[in-house]
């Protein structure tokens, strides 16, 4: 037999493997189990706390609700369109054009309390196709389940939004990759708020501070260090904003910081004080959802500098915005 027959049966083997492989991914992932037979009892005090959670610690609305036109610093949400979903694509840390969901009843009305639950906390649909992990389901699935809950019940009380949003086209092997996201619960009770430190890394995690501020590739994955910010973010008019350092590194860092500074900064950035600001292009802009994370309660914002103030220290000195090219 010719080298070269050797060649083609081996390349078609090879062929044939790979076809075999993404069919056993397709076929074997997410694997995730049922959603739960779950009926939330939607009470006002459950409803207001789910707005809290979807709203601000959460920021939920940051990706779900629509930014005020023309864009403000911050993206100001729009709140006549509460959960109605919008375009997030486009930007350079993105494939493709990546939109967040419509979650108001129109959209979410055929589904059960068991499937947002489910896809709050696992990352696929109803029926079981992976979200796109933009959406940080992988650190939602420790929440407090009592948190999801309330979430669930503010969703369904939300006035519908007759909105329909394209489907996400993802190129290969983006498709594949994102089967193996997934995954069941891990899920963890909140701490109490005399345990400072550990609210604080329960806040830190499933309020994205984490994820953004700490540097990840192209598949979503964090490979920088903890909380050393320098994360891009490509923005409307074209630049480049970065996440900051938030470690307790005096110097390029928040540790000569004090807590009521801490607080101070978000409080600082209302929805009312950023709509008087609309960036140009080259004007400094960002991707922090400040307007959601300013009305986060004293206990929560504080619980969160007292965690961050124990993380390891890390001297870099991150350049925050980039403008656009001329």
């Amino acid at each position: 037999m010719s080298l070269k027959r050797v060649a083609l049966w081996a390349g078609a083997a090879i062929l044939a493997l790979a076809v075999v492989a993404v069919g056993a991914v397709f076929l074997i992932f997410p694997r995730v189990s049922k959603a739960p037979d779950l009926k939330v009892e939607a009470t006002p005090a459950l409803i207001a706390r789910g707005d809290y959670l979807f709203n601000h610690q959460l920021a939920c609305g940051g990706c779900h609700t629509p930014e005020l036109e023309p864009h403000r610093f911050s993206r100001v949400n729009d709140k006549t369109r509460i959960g109605a979903g919008r375009r997030m694509g486009g930007a350079p840390e993105f494939p493709t054009d990546i939109y967040a969901a419509n979650v108001t009843p129109t959209a979410l009305g055929d589904w059960t309390d068991g499937e947002i639950y489910r896809a709050i906390v696992s990352g696929v649909d109803r029926t079981g196709r992976p979200l796109f992990p933009v959406m940080p389901y992988p650190f939602y699935k420790s929440l407090d389940p009592e948190d999801v809950k309330a979430v669930i019940a503010y969703l369904r009380a939300l006035p519908p939004q007759p909105v329909t949003l394209p489907r996400i086209k993802l190129p290969m092997p983006l498709p594949i990759i994102m089967r193996l996201v997934p995954a069941d619960p891990t899920p963890e009770m909140r701490p109490a708020a005399k345990n400072e430190v550990a609210l604080g890394r329960y806040l830190a995690f499933s309020s994205s501070c984490f994820e953004c501020h700490t540097k990840r590739n192209e598949r979503g994955e964090p490979t920088g260090t903890p909380f050393a910010g320098d994360n891009p973010f490509g923005l409307p008019g074209g630049g480049v904003a970065r996440s900051a350092n938030i470690t307790p590194d005096k110097e390029t860092g928040i540790g000569s910081w004090t807590r009521a500074q801490f607080i101070a900064r978000f409080r600082a950035m209302t929805p009312e004080a950023a709509a008087k600001m609309a960036p140009e292009a080259h004007d400094a802009d960002t991707e922090m959802p400040w307007t959601n994370y300013s009305a986060m309660t004293d206990e929560d914002l504080g619980a969160i500098y007292a965690y961050l103030q124990t993380v390891p220290p890390v001297h870099a000195k991150v350049e925050t915005f980039t403008p656009p090219a001329k």
